[in-house]
């Protein structure tokens, strides 16, 4: 009995590889938006939106992946130019 309760309390312990993409993913998103005057500020943003929406998927937020995917493809063309 005491191992299952181990087990479940190592299990609350350990993130999810989709949340840990979603830490890294906020800190590049808080230093982006100061970078934008330049080609790498709006590549940090695709980037962010990038590592950000596979934990949004998950919590079936299809909204957000939505909009991340919009958000996303409008920074790569203006990272390259198009817009």
């Amino acid at each position: 009995m005491r191992t299952k309760y181990n087990e479940k309390k190592k299990q609350l312990k350990e993130l999810h590889f989709s949340d840990k993409l979603a830490f890294m993913a906020t800190g590049i998103l808080l230093v982006a938006p100061y970078l934008l005057a330049y080609k790498a500020g709006f590549i940090l943003m695709a980037v962010g939106l990038g590592m950000l929406t596979p934990q949004v998927y998950r919590a079936k937020q299809y909204n957000l992946v939505l909009l991340n995917a919009v958000s996303f493809i409008g920074y790569v063309l203006q990272a390259t130019g198009v817009l």
